[in-house]
């Protein structure tokens, strides 16, 4: 697989190649990857040690790119960042749930492989051909999902029902059984919405769930597995705005199992203090580096999230590495002046025993120049975490017990919800640390 005005070539089934297939095609793709920043004067003034890079570990001597630095930089107005320059293509945005906007630039080109590598992905993992398929994502707000999946369902030679998100659930509902659809494509929040609030016989022809934009969780998983057992859910992609597809789920995975796409990024893990990189099985931050010869230059990048690589082939016999999913690195949140993030949070909840992120949110909501907070847990919490229990727990952490037990905080209380009522971003995204900043 090949773009004819692009030097990067892309195999059409990753997982038939055996290993030394794919280190040749990886060691292609970097060299042209490198060619193109080398020869691109503003980034190779951004990244002047690329100049003595010759392979992996030569880029893995590159210092980190954090999304605050990525957002300084102002691409698409700032060169530092652009592959061969200005030129055509597409502007996006991501804020996601790391509370920094970023604004992005994709080539025509780079936008091309990342859709070829989203179409290679689900083929990979799809018990049968997509036939219906129901895009239900955000389609404005400069957000590429959207076009992405659409681009995914023309490659797979299946019949598009751009929808969006903004129909809501029950004229959604009505367009899938009227079509009689297949496969449902949202953001995690928004497709549980639909298959655990219609009626099952509205939904008879739905024969795959396919997610994107964070991890479905354990909660809504069984809850999707109940209302619809017979019900195929994977992730769609494993990917990001900003780099692109990063892995993708074969038949046998589930979860936040992904095989990487490894002709097309380089995927690291190192320890999330020093920087250094983790052996396979070590679980710590990841870092992507995509490999391109257009678009923008985004070495060993930040994505926010933590993982594992794994040190043992997949059951499926492809030779692609495969990598789990943790968590999220810590989101912080200042209120008041006092600053926490999600490690603090979690390490006073796990003595209540609440050790998954999804399974709880903390919402601070400002009602003129005072705040409530509230903590919303899932019902599979222990019965113990009362508001007392956790005020009790919250009290051995400095910053967060400031926040609930401060001057302009008018009230703490801890509250049981289902998931699907926890706060959602404009584009989704289940925040664990939520501010309704509006109503300040």
């Amino acid at each position: 697989m090949m773009n004819p005005t692009s030097g990067i070539r892309l195999a059409e089934d990753l997982d038939v190649l055996d290993r030394e297939e794919i280190e040749r095609l990886r060691r292609h793709n970097l060299d042209r990857m490198l060619d193109a920043a080398r020869s691109t004067p503003a980034v190779l003034r951004r990244w002047p040690r690329l100049t003595s890079v010759r392979d992996f570990a030569g880029l893995s001597g590159l210092p980190p790119l954090s999304p605050a630095e990525l957002a300084a930089g102002r691409p698409p107005h700032s060169a530092e960042f652009l592959l061969g320059g200005d030129g055509p293509g597409m502007v996006i945005r991501s804020g996601g749930t790391s509370r920094t906007l970023k604004v992005m630039y994709h080539s025509w080109e780079f936008n091309e492989q990342v859709s070829a590598l989203g179409a290679r992905g689900v083929q990979a993992g799809a018990r049968r051909p997509l036939g219906r398929v129901a895009n239900c994502l955000l389609s404005a707000e400069l957000n590429g999902a959207f076009l992405f999946a659409q681009e995914v369902i023309r490659l797979c030679s299946a019949r598009a029902f751009p929808i969006g998100s903004t129909m809501g659930v029950g004229q959604t509902a009505e367009v899938l059984a009227e079509h009689a659809v297949d496969t449902l494509i949202a953001a995690p929040g928004f497709g549980v919405d639909i298959l655990t609030g219609v009626p099952a016989d509205r939904l008879a022809a739905l024969r795959t769930f396919l997610y994107i934009g964070e991890g479905l969780g354990t909660e809504r998983a069984k809850a999707v597995a109940t209302a619809l057992p017979e019900l195929a859910v994977r992730s769609l992609a494993y990917s990001t705005t900003e780099t692109g597809c990063i892995g993708y789920q074969c038949a046998h995975q589930s979860g936040t199992e992904h095989h990487v796409h490894e002709d097309a990024v380089v995927v690291e893990v190192v320890d999330e203090e020093s920087g250094e990189p983790l052996p396979a099985g070590e679980a710590g931050e990841v870092l992507v580096t995509p490999l391109s010869d257009t678009g923008m230059a985004l070495f060993r990048y930040r994505i926010g999230d933590r993982g594992r690589l794994s040190a043992r082939p997949c059951g499926c016999g492809s030779r692609a590495r495969v990598l789990t999913l943790l968590g999220r690195t810590a989101q912080s949140l200042t209120v008041d002046s006092e600053t926490f993030d999600t490690d603090h949070m979690m390490g006073r909840l796990a003595a209540l025993g609440i050790t998954d992120p999804a399974d709880c949110q903390l919402q601070v909501r400002w009602e003129g120049n005072r705040y409530r907070v509230r903590l919303l847990v899932s019902p599979a919490v222990p019965p113990g975490v009362t508001t007392e229990a956790v005020a009790a727990a919250f009290a051995g952490g400095l910053e967060i017990h400031a926040v609930i037990t401060g001057p302009r905080c008018t009230g703490f209380t801890v509250e049981r919800a289902d998931p699907a009522r926890f706060a959602r971003t404009s584009r989704g995204k289940v925040p664990t640390l939520y501010e309704d900043i509006a109503a300040s």
